[in-house]
């Protein structure tokens, strides 16, 4: 039952004709990645439910989308989804569009897990989409309780919905738990996307690799050098990464470089 002075608040709303603001609970299921691999994790599935200021049902969304980059047989065992239905579904950027239209004008984003914030924003770079419309207002949920979802819910006496791993029964049974703390949607502490980390955190791995296979044949990578590497360069083209971007993945190089072969590598970091 939602806390009464809650209640009495949103009611007061209606009656003074104020426009309600949409809370949008996501979930998102992956394609995946190895931890070395330079593609992006990749979203495969959205699943959605819009509520009103009273945390009513409005209304649901759910789609599959076709993934550009190779299949991850776990990936898609773990979310039980076939790969027949991932290829007949649509892209990224017909289904985000959808997605947008769905979230309306005047909303609040919310997820179980910052995870599936940063994902989004990493697809939306890789398939080139504005990211005005998800970079305020992003609400983690995982803040406010303990554990994983189901956990959650066993420990509030709540019966899991449908099927864990699809997405929209997460977002139905992250739901329930929103009604326990309605006042969550008025907490201030949102999620904050770090650009840094959307940029590199898909290099990072094969940095550290690099400069490690670089040690074992006793030679020190530069930087020039691993900027000309085949992964590297598929990476930036995969990200299109800006010349700042790509700053951001140099700053990444010396950091890691540094840790590797000490300070006395200045030269060979800019060579």
């Amino acid at each position: 039952m939602l806390d009464q002075s809650w209640s009495l608040f949103n009611l007061n709303r209606s009656k003074r004709g104020e426009e309600q603001m949409q809370y949008i609970v996501m979930d998102l299921e992956f394609n995946g990645r190895r931890h070395y691999d330079i593609y992006p994790m990749e979203i495969i599935e959205i699943g959605a439910v819009k509520l009103n200021e009273q945390m009513e049902i409005v209304e649901t969304f759910q789609s599959f989308i076709r993934p550009k980059f190779p299949l991850n047989r776990f990936a898609l065992q773990f979310c039980g989804i076939t790969k027949e239905t991932l290829l007949k579904s649509k892209p990224f950027e017909v289904v985000i569009e959808k997605f947008k239209k769905f979230c309306g004008t005047d909303y609040k984003l919310i997820a179980w897990g910052g995870s599936d914030f940063f994902t989004l924003m990493v697809d939306c770079k890789v398939n080139r989409v504005n990211t005005e419309w998800i970079t305020t207002h992003l609400l983690d949920m995982t803040r406010y309780y303990d554990g994983g979802l189901q956990q959650a819910l066993e420990e509030h006496g709540l019966q899991f919905i449908g099927q864990s791993h699809s997405a929209l029964d997460d977002a139905l049974n992250a739901v329930l738990l929103l009604k326990l703390k309605p006042w969550i949607v008025s907490d201030a502490n949102y999620f904050i996307p770090d650009p840094v980390k959307i940029c590199t955190g898909g290099i990072k791995k094969w940095i550290l690799i690099s400069l490690e296979e670089a040690l074992q044949n006793n030679q020190m990578l530069s930087w020039n050098d691993f900027l000309k590497d085949q992964n590297t360069e598929k990476y930036i083209s995969i990200m299109n990464l800006s010349e700042n971007e790509i700053r951001m993945v140099q700053n990444l190089f010396k950091k890691f470089a540094q840790m590797k072969y000490g300070r006395k590598t200045k030269k060979l970091l800019y060579a």
